[in-house]
């Protein structure tokens, strides 16, 4: 299925920076996460003395925050190639769109601008830089996929035609499968042109031998009331299934409502049904999903109730924070929080603890007390709220590493919101039974609504 490709697509400076890795970057940091999430303070009860999840030899699911040509890189090195069945990326769209992500704290609103959707230093769209960033990466994960693999490329009218050029290079013409139109609504403004209302998802497979598992639609009223019988002759019926599914898909919206339960606030996101129709599609239980412009984490999720193995990064600190608590509520399986990147400097950010309290229950057990004394986010004036307690509502979560070994965080307890108000429902104290007899060290860490991070460690002997 391989075809001599002899029309390609050219640029100033194309090839010339393609596979050139910074070599500087480094694993810095892994986080395994044993998700386990609480809630409301009845519950911040645990017994721990009973829960083996570290003994978990190798995690089959991984959350990345770096670059994604590194990250691909570092997973080549660490024998990925030819390892994983689909990759779906939803990479920037070339729109100079703004893309803010935006959180109530308190009663004040808050925009964080995540990027703006352009390649150029001086804020201006270019589409040779644009191009230079993305060929490389799309070469690389040809190297990751399987021989029945594919990959999924989503874009909308700004650069499809670009990029769908490239991919006929990279993957060869004959290895197209479809153009897939994803149709929605919404409101628009404008009077000058016809509403544009739709994203196209360009399907390329790796080899000819590439997973398909047909989809399916219901019939329409008229073919149900029909049938196929009149036109086709008594041979034909209809599938229990329904029609097998074409490739113009009207049939799931975007995330319209701010108030929809799906809706994480965050700019990007789409919606769960859209990533469950092409997983469905192109991969087998037990496949491995990846996902190198994850933002929300809806392939993570997806894969989850599917039960796929998943691969997901992004450069954004709010997008780790909104992956990361997404997985957690929603008590998925054992994964780890890897950072690939050179170190950043030095930020103002200050976690404080209470004094632990430990309570004997019996000569087996104790309750340990643990408890956040204050956080200060980095460049954040707490005086956005007036409460005796400012830094809760900057708080989007915080775990517990019951037996911290001062190299890998071990995430045996996540304290969670509810719901997206980040406001003081969160609990900060809580209590856990551990053994008795013990000296270990607990670390605790908290996630803001900025994504950043900050760690206290503490020493008991019980």
């Amino acid at each position: 299925m391989e075809s001599k490709v002899s029309t390609r697509l050219i640029w100033d400076g194309k090839g010339l920076n393609q596979g050139i890795i910074d070599s500087q970057y480094i694993h810095k940091e892994v986080e395994r996460v044993f998700p386990n999430p609480l809630f409301q303070t009845g519950e911040l009860f645990h017994n721990t003395t009973g829960n083996n999840m570290r003994g978990i030899a190798n995690i089959n699911n991984h959350l990345f925050k770096g670059d994604n040509l590194q990250v691909i890189d570092y997973l080549l090195q660490q024998g990925y190639a030819e390892k994983v069945d689909l990759i779906y990326i939803d990479p920037p769209y070339l729109s100079d769109s703004k893309y803010r992500s935006r959180v109530t704290i308190g009663d004040k609103k808050d925009n964080q601008v995540l990027n703006r959707d352009v390649f150029d230093d001086d804020g201006i769209k270019d589409i040779d830089s644009y191009l230079d960033n993305i060929y490389p990466r799309l070469s690389l994960m040809k190297k990751l996929l399987t021989a029945q693999g594919s990959i999924f490329v989503h874009l909308d009218w700004h650069v499809s035609h670009y990029v769908k050029l490239l991919l006929d290079e990279i993957f060869a013409p004959d290895n197209f499968i479809n153009e897939i139109i994803w149709c929605y609504t919404g409101g628009s403004g404008t009077k000058r042109h016809f509403h544009r209302k739709h994203d196209c998802i360009l399907w390329y497979a790796r080899s000819e031998d590439y997973i398909f598992n047909p989809q399916y639609r219901p019939y329409s009223q008229g073919t149900l009331e029909r049938g196929l019988t009149r036109v086709k002759g008594d041979k034909y019926r209809l599938r229990k299934q329904g029609a097998i599914l074409q490739d113009w898909w009207v049939d799931i919206n975007k995330i319209l409502s701010p108030t929809a339960r799906e809706n994480l606030k965050f700019p990007t996101q789409k919606p769960a049904a859209l990533l469950k129709r092409l997983i469905e599609a192109a991969s087998n239980p037990d496949s491995l999903v990846a996902d190198f412009y994850s933002g929300s984490g809806t392939i993570a999720q997806v894969c989850e109730e599917l039960g796929r193995n998943w691969i997901i990064c992004d450069n954004s600190e709010i997008a780790l924070e909104t992956s990361l608590s997404r997985l957690v509520k929603n008590k998925s399986r054992p994964f780890t929080v890897e950072t690939i990147e050179l170190p950043a400097e030095d930020e103002i950010i200050k976690l404080t603890l209470k004094e632990p309290v430990i309570n004997a229950i019996d000569k087996n057990s104790c309750l340990l007390s643990i408890g956040i004394n204050n956080y200060i986010p980095a460049d954040v004036n707490l005086q956005m709220v007036k409460e005796e307690s400012p830094f809760v509502p900057f708080i989007s979560f915080w775990e517990i590493d019951l037996n911290y070994n001062g190299i890998t965080f071990n995430s045996d307890l996540q304290v969670c919101r509810e719901n997206n108000q980040y406001d003081y429902s969160l609990p900060v104290d809580m209590v856990v039974n551990i053994p008795c007899g013990e000296k270990r060290s607990v670390a605790v860490k908290v996630y803001d609504v900025f994504g950043k991070t900050a760690v206290d460690v503490f020493t008991i002997t019980t």
